[in-house]
């Protein structure tokens, strides 16, 4: 029988100015305030479709199917996009059991994931021709792609929410003194490190909304519950410095 997992992720990205270029027809010496005029010109908020996202970061939590407690947690990078990606779509397919890798069904817990994250992973996976895993692409199913953000607003029914806003109704730190917009001008400064924790912590805040949703649905226990959201941020910290001082992947 296959093992069942639930994985919440999240990703960071940085632009893809050289993509930019070449769609609006601007030469290699455009500036950085050019394209990003040219941006802001064509798209109203500024902000760029996914294919024109790289990701930088992944952040992973792996969950176990039964208990829905923290058994693992890991944040990808790598300097070469395509190897990201295949790193990641490997982890998606595959999880080590019983210290063996064996195929694994996997159920992906994101916020704005389908709006977001996984348009980005499926275009970015396009442009490198990395094999991916599918996933259901029916908006209204969270059988193996649940987005908490769909869920929370009703698919479009009240305003989208907020990860940060829910975190902190919900007693949780939220975003502290970064947020998305500040993710390129840290990379071009080489704090991958900062980074990096910004993700997780955006992961784990998805993880506690999905824990509690699940609870107050009568999904899981008050006791599994209390269990699992204890324990997750000394799991998920733990589980990073093991996993990223031996670069192993999630269990």
């Amino acid at each position: 029988m296959t093992e069942r997992r639930y994985l919440i992720l999240d990703i960071e990205t940085i632009p893809d100015w050289s993509l930019v270029r070449q769609v609006f027809g601007l030469s290699q010496d455009a500036t950085l305030e050019e394209m990003r005029d040219c941006v802001a010109t064509r798209y109203s908020k500024g902000f760029l479709p996914p294919p024109f996202h790289i990701p930088i970061c992944i952040a992973l939590i792996d969950v176990d199917f039964e208990s829905c407690k923290v058994s693992n947690a890991i944040v990808l990078d790598h300097p070469e996009e395509k190897d990201l990606l295949q790193r990641f779509w490997r982890i998606v397919k595959i999880r080590k059991v019983r210290n063996e890798m064996q195929p694994v069904e996997t159920i992906m817990v994101h916020f704005n994931g389908r709006g977001f994250d996984l348009p980005v992973l499926f275009y970015r996976s396009l442009k490198h021709r990395v094999s991916i895993v599918n996933w259901d692409r029916n908006r209204y199913s969270f059988e193996n792609s649940h987005d908490i953000c769909e869920d929370l607003g009703d698919f479009g029914a009240t305003s989208k929410p907020s990860l940060d806003v829910v975190s902190k109704m919900l007693g949780l730190p939220g975003k502290s003194d970064i947020n998305g917009s500040h993710v390129e001008e840290l990379y071009i400064k080489g704090e991958r490190s900062r980074i990096k924790d910004y993700c997780m912590d955006d992961a784990l805040a998805t993880y506690y909304i999905w824990l509690t949703i699940r609870f107050i649905r009568g999904q899981i226990s008050n006791e599994k519950y209390n269990e699992a959201f204890s324990s997750a941020a000394e799991i998920v910290k733990s589980s990073r410095f093991l996993t990223e001082s031996s670069s192993a992947s999630p269990s």
